[in-house]
């Protein structure tokens, strides 16, 4: 039998002090005078105090002693005004401290069942860590970022692009998926440093890609045979589907069969799932849906992309892979095609297009199915 002092009322409140005095946050409790009625040890740390400090506990008391420690001071107080003239009053935002520490903060009013208002909850916790390493890996892809704009510069320079204006529309078009997929990875780390070591991944991976598109361009001039190697086609499939840049109108359809071994160069197949699947996003500018089929018969793989979008027109149809064909139209329609041809065309494979106007387009491409 519990003894007569330890209720089960005083075992809960001893079990949540305990677990209050675990959080990682700083956290205290103001009650409807205004009066801190408690906080926990990790609060006193994060501001500077000690328990003698908030021998006088009045709220406005205490931050007066801390307010010096805040870079945008009135901002804080003005906020914390707010919070006090509202009983509704509830958000999160994010301090900065003189000396650097990023401090997010978060209020919550505390109102019983009837709606009675009892005070309010503060938690502050310290960010500093997550902020540097989110600026340092966003240092980073803005490092990348101008290795990828630097060999672009070198190679606009060296071939004379500004004259050609289809292999500069081609580059334009090809670098935007993985140029893309290295700024969402820049945003997701931001939104969600928990989340650095995919983003880190996905920005890698897209620089890579770049470089290597980069590198095709340049010895564009001569005939550059694939380096075939066994490869995971499914996969390849499913990475170009996850780095699509497309918004959120756009829905993606996918199904496969389980013959996934390819004996392609992947870097090339990959640029030319890009092309087609960015010129699918850039036809439906109103929004979509694309399907991606795949499957293995007579000896080769065939996959379909196909859209709903604006459809092409005949009279473009029978020179839409042609490398002199291009156009500054939107939609996105031709661009980076003639690649597709040429790379399939080296694989022992073939591209294919059927299209009605107005109801969208199927790509149809043929790759070898080598045991």
């Amino acid at each position: 039998m519990l003894p007569e002092e330890d209720t089960p009322d005083t075992l809960r409140k001893l079990i949540l002090e305990a677990q209050l005095e675990l959080s990682p946050s700083g956290i205290t409790v103001v009650d409807i005078n205004e009066r801190i009625v408690f906080w926990n040890k990790r609060f006193l740390d994060i501001w500077g105090l000690t328990d003698e400090d908030l021998s006088d506990p009045v709220w406005n008391v205490v931050i007066e002693k801390v307010i010096n420690r805040v870079k945008n001071a009135e901002e804080f107080q003005k906020i914390l005004a707010d919070a006090y003239s509202d009983q509704e009053y509830q958000v999160t935002d994010m301090v900065k401290f003189r000396d650097g520490t990023h401090i997010e903060w978060k209020t919550v009013s505390l109102q019983d069942k009837e709606g009675h208002y009892h005070g309010r909850i503060w938690y502050f916790t310290d960010i500093s860590q997550h902020k540097n390493r989110e600026q340092g890996y966003e240092n980073y892809a803005s490092q990348l970022q101008r290795i990828v704009a630097s060999r672009t510069q070198e190679l606009i320079e060296a071939e004379r692009l500004a004259a050609s204006g289809a292999l500069a529309s081609e580059i334009a078009h090809d670098l935007r998926s993985p140029l893309q997929s290295i700024r969402n990875a820049a945003y997701m780390i931001k939104r969600d440093p928990k989340r650095i070591e995919v983003g880190l991944e996905i920005i890698e991976k897209s620089v890579l890609r770049s470089l290597d598109m980069l590198e095709e361009m340049r010895s564009s001039t001569r005939k550059t045979e694939p380096h075939l190697a066994r490869t995971n086609l499914n996969q390849l499939i499913r990475d170009a589907l996850d780095e699509l840049p497309r918004p959120d109108h756009i829905t993606v359809q996918l199904e496969m069969d389980t013959v996934e071994n390819a004996w392609i160069d992947s870097s090339q197949i990959r640029r030319v799932l890009d092309n087609v699947l960015l010129n699918a996003v850039e036809a439906m500018p109103d929004g979509g849906v694309i399907s991606v089929t795949k499957h293995s018969v007579e000896g080769k793989f065939i996959i379909q992309v196909s859209d709903t979008g604006i459809g092409i027109p005949e009279e473009v149809l029978p020179n839409l892979f042609e490398r002199k064909f291009y156009t500054t139209k939107p939609h996105g329609l031709g661009l980076g095609l003639s690649y597709c041809k040429r790379t399939l065309k080296s694989h022992g494979g073939n591209i294919m297009v059927d299209s009605v106007l107005g109801k969208g387009a199927i790509f149809t491409i043929e790759i070898p199915l080598i045991d």
